[in-house]
């Protein structure tokens, strides 16, 4: 399919599958996926609650996504995690956020850790310990599905490619997932972009390249971060800690770790 046959094909997938439920929600980054899903449901005559899921810190980060909730009039919802841990990949390490979707269920947000070096501007960078002494708390989850805008060629830096098995996901538990674009490209998202003149996060994308820029400043998907205490990496280890200026018992021992592959992505075996 091309693009615009695509475009329809989509629009029709959420008026067909939209009506199977009482309660929709849109799970939004407000990333360039996001802002096109975000865009199609609009245009397939949908305006829906959104649920955004972001942190205390970093406030600078959620400014472009603040701006879109404001021009546009969001109704947005966001709340706490029930609880927080670690997640490791091969190059890069996580903290992972999980909220609750219904009493047994969760749905789990990472946030790739940038690691603070030696030099580095300490002001720049939170205390990975504060991530861990966040207030948590259950949430009674209304809705019955939620809208991700997840793609078959999305790389995680966690869990690598991370093709999608399926367009709809039925839970028997918590809500159930919709993935429209899952068979979008990003050459089909930048198109799209361009050719309906969605607003882009131009201090986290490069747009005339089409890719994000190196510096993840703006970028929320990561956070700037000392974890040299709570690094499984350096566990049994002293480390320097540069908040208090002393070397510091690792404690990665006591840290939960976010050991769970998600099922519905990634290569089957």
């Amino acid at each position: 399919m091309n693009l615009r046959e695509k475009i329809e094909e989509t629009k029709g997938f959420l008026k067909t599958e939209l009506q199977k439920y009482q309660k929709p929600v849109i799970d939004a980054s407000f990333g360039k996926d996001s802002m096109v899903m975000l865009h199609l449901l609009r245009e397939a005559g949908f305006c829906l609650p959104i649920c955004f899921y972001t942190s205390p810190w970093f406030p600078k980060k959620y400014e472009f996504a603040q701006w879109v909730i404001r021009e546009n009039g969001l109704e947005v919802y966001d709340y706490p995690p029930i609880r927080t841990s670690m997640l490791y990949g091969k190059e890069i390490a996580a903290f992972c956020d999980e909220f609750m979707t219904s009493p047994v269920t969760t749905v789990a947000v990472p946030k790739n850790i940038v690691e603070y070096q030696d030099g580095d501007d300490e002001s720049k960078f939170i205390c990975g310990i504060g991530f861990f002494t966040r207030p948590c708390g259950t949430f009674v989850y209304p809705w019955d599905v939620a809208i991700v805008g997840h793609k078959n060629t999305d790389s995680d830096q966690i869990y690598g490619d991370v093709p999608l098995h399926t367009r709809i996901l039925y839970r028997d538990a918590g809500p159930d997932y919709l993935y429209p674009i899952k068979d979008w490209s990003d050459a089909d998202i930048w198109d799209y972009t361009e050719m309906f003149e969605i607003p882009v996060q131009l201090d986290r994308y490069d747009q005339k390249n089409r890719v994000e820029w190196e510096d993840k400043t703006r970028n929320s998907d990561y956070f700037e971060a000392c974890i040299r205490c709570l690094d499984r990496r350096r566990e049994g280890q002293k480390v320097f800690c540069p908040k208090l200026k002393t070397e510091i018992q690792n404690v990665s021992g006591v840290i939960k770790e976010f050991d769970y592959v998600p099922d519905y992505f990634g290569v089957k075996e």
